[in-house]
């Protein structure tokens, strides 16, 4: 069995890109077998710090020979008046080292062309392979890259050794800095340095002996076995986060755990500051109490911490009393910030937020918070929320940013909200504010929750939504890949807490106010029709994700959210609503009676759509003549009526449209819309034009396909 090895030795990695990286290569391995037509049975990755490394197993030792087909000039000017082969047809032959004895004439499209088959010998796959390595690693794309010294490359670190194998062969490489070998190296510290691969299915065995761990997965499984082990000896938990577990992975090659202490003291801090501390910027796991703390019924934190070394138990303990050292610094930094903190009341550090810049040109921190309350009042009131509980929510908005000025939160960015709960409450705030400060924040990402009371929902959409107004307003708008501010995430934010908390907010009316604050308070003269458009297609295409993640087919969603509101009847759906109504109908989308009723509807929308001139400005029932229009005439009025007299719902919705296809359907059969009378034609196009005003204030069936 053949096999091919590539592996590039870099200085140490940052460790979030390199699962990412080998991810690349693999990629782009694949995409060069499927190429030149290579079979092979496995492409494995190995990674560490120093090393991205691909092993492709399998590989035939050449080609496969191929027929390939090309086509020429055209029939036409192939051939001489004497039915000779025309220079044009010599020619193609000779460029393609065939006799004209082999030329073909073929139909393509239409029209007659010369075809001719060659046999192309396949070449050796070393050959191949050496002349697309080099371009597997220029292609490798990282965040950051960057050039070194001289050299005109880029790329995220310094490549120090290239091992480029063919079985037991080299398979020469040049970059710039470094030509291709056989010789690989070991662990920094626990290997003599480099040394040779004899064979490149031996990669991870030879590395083994090298105190090198190269493959991902065997160094989490041997962190995860090691910690299991610890929580078996000391009795505890560790909290093993997977993300931070992952980074840990990434960060070493030769994996030890180890357990570390620090003074019981510290455990008066809050237990995010100290998880904080250790996880995020000391990467260590926290460890907790097995069974659940009586009075808290949550876990206990004990003084312990578990991290893991790049090294073997050699002089484990220096290393050990080397973590607590760094560990027991930053939390007695952290202490003292705590106390500190506590001894100013909160308005003291509402007042510093007045010389802290939110963003240039559009005022401070201290602006942007009133503006978060005026709107979070503003949703409040929409929401029909007591006079109490608005009350709670200008207390939670007025609240919101305080602890951005606490020295805590300076030093652990990390902890804005959990600190301002933390000291609200030290302040005696009552809980539902406390609490508030910490979960407007919510949701941060897709799958986090929301908050857990409606004052909260709409602090939380209010600070969102002036984030992303205020960006856009700058012309930040996110564009491709660039997205510095989150304002995805933002955006998606606010779908969530709408759909989430299934609470009745429009999107026109929330930018809208939210566009005004803004205007009036920064005095802009902005364009707000403009701004509010581009609101609201951006926070449509995360509405648009949103549904798609429930499994909504794509042409449902189109149809709810493509609503195009009339100068008679703006659109009354919310966002609420549109979900509601597309999950609905999509239990309903294949039956027959629903297909005749859309294209009823579909066919009355077009026909008003394409002659809108003709449309009678008011409707004369007296004149109507034929019983298809009077029956028409009188099922409207229900339907229409419906809307303004009771609260619109997606049953009633189809109950209706199923009641009046028949009506519709036989019209159609039986009456000629655009009549020579210009009454009458103006008669029929205004009962089409109302039917498709009706149904285009929820969804426009346009956007619908049936199979």
């Amino acid at each position: 069995m053949n096999t091919y090895l590539l592996e590039i030795g870099l200085e140490e990695m940052p460790a979030q890109m390199i699962l990412p990286a080998v991810e690349q290569l693999k990629s782009l391995a694949n995409k060069t077998c499927e190429l030149h037509k290579l079979s092979f049975d496995n492409i494995l990755t190995f990674s560490t710090p120093r090393r991205l490394t691909l092993q492709l197993q399998g590989l035939p030792e050449k080609q496969a020979d191929r027929k390939i087909e090309l086509k020429g000039p055209p029939a036409e000017i192939a051939k001489d008046a004497k039915n000779n082969w025309s220079k044009a047809a010599q020619g193609f032959a000779g460029k393609n080292g065939v006799s004209v004895d082999n030329l073909e004439i073929r139909d393509f499209e239409g029209k007659e062309y010369l075809f001719v088959q060659r046999e192309e010998l396949g070449k050796p796959v070393p050959e191949l392979l050496q002349a697309e390595v080099e371009q597997w690693i220029s292609q490798l794309n990282f965040p950051k890259n960057m050039r070194w010294g001289s050299y005109r490359m880029r790329f995220i670190r310094p490549i120090r050794w290239i091992v480029s194998l063919w079985n037991d062969e080299v398979v020469p490489v040049k970059l710039e800095m470094v030509e291709a070998g056989n010789e690989t190296r070991g662990h920094r510290f626990l290997s003599s340095g480099k040394s040779v691969l004899k064979q490149a299915a031996e990669y991870e065995k030879l590395l083994e002996k090298l105190n090198v761990m190269a493959n991902f997965e065997k160094r989490r499984e041997s962190i995860l076995s090691q910690v299991k082990k610890q929580e078996q000896k000391h009795g505890f938990e560790v909290e093993l986060e997977d993300r931070l577990l992952t980074e840990v992975t990434n960060l070493v090659e030769w994996p030890t755990v180890l357990l570390g202490d620090f003074e019981k003291d510290f455990l008066e801090l809050p237990s995010e500051v100290l998880v904080t501390s250790m996880a995020v910027h000391q990467r260590y796991f926290p460890v907790f109490q097995k069974n659940k703390d009586n009075k808290t019924g949550g876990k206990k934190l004990l003084p312990n911490f578990v991290t893991v070394r790049n090294g073997d138990e050699r002089s484990l303990e220096t290393v050990q009393r080397g973590n607590e050292k760094v560990l027991r610094a930053r939390l007695s930094d952290a202490r003292f910030f705590y106390l500190d903190d506590q001894k100013k009341a909160l308005s003291d550090f509402q007042t510093k937020a007045d010389n802290v810049v939110f963003f240039q040109q559009r005022g401070s921190q201290a602006q942007r918070v009133q503006r978060i309350a005026e709107l979070s009042v503003y949703i409040a009131h929409s929401l029909n929320l007591s006079k109490t509980q608005k009350k709670q929510v200008q207390r939670i908005a007025e609240l919101s940013k305080f602890d951005l000025g606490t020295r805590m939160v300076a030093e652990f960015p990390e902890l804005q909200g959990v600190m301002g709960e933390n000291y609200a409450k030290l302040k005696n705030e009552p809980d539902l504010i406390c609490s508030g400060i910490r979960e407007h924040y919510y949701p941060r990402t897709a799958k986090d929750s929301l908050p857990q009371n409606m004052e909260t929902v709409a602090v939380s959409v209010a600070d969102k939504l002036d984030m992303l107004n205020t960006a856009f307003s700058l012309d930040m708008i996110p564009t491709g890949a660039a997205d510095p501010f989150a304002l995805r995430r933002t955006a998606q934010g606010i779908i969530q807490l709408i759909f989430g908390s299934g609470i009745s907010l429009g999107l026109h009316d929330l930018t809208s106010e939210a566009i005004r604050l803004l205007d009036v308070q920064q005095n802009l003269g902005l364009d707000r029709s403009k701004l509010q458009h581009e609101l609201i297609k951006f926070l449509l295409q995360r509405q648009r994700w949103y549904m798609q993640q429930r499994n909504i087919r794509y042409d449902l969603i189109e149809a709810v959210l493509q609503i195009r509101p009339s100068d008679r009847a703006e659109s009354k759906a919310l966002p609420v609503e549109q979900l509601q109504l597309a999950e609905f109908l999509g239990k309903h989308l294949e039956t027959d009676i629903f297909k005749r009723s859309v294209e009823a509807i579909v066919r009355a929308a077009n026909i008003s759509y394409k002659y809108p001139k003709k449309i009678a400005i008011n409707m004369d029932q007296s004149t109507l003549k034929l019983a298809e229009e009077k029956n028409f005439f009188t099922a409207l009025q229900p339907i229409l009526n419906s809307d303004q007299q009771a609260r619109w719902n997606p049953e009633n919705y189809l109950k209706q449209l199923h009641a009046i296809e028949p009506v519709v359907t036989r019209f159609f059969e039986d009456v000629m819309v655009m009549d020579e009378d210009p009454v009458k034609c103006g008669n029929r196009l205004w009962l089409c034009s109302r039917l498709a005003e009706w149904s285009g204030r929820h969804l426009d069936l346009r956007a619908i396909v049936f199979a």
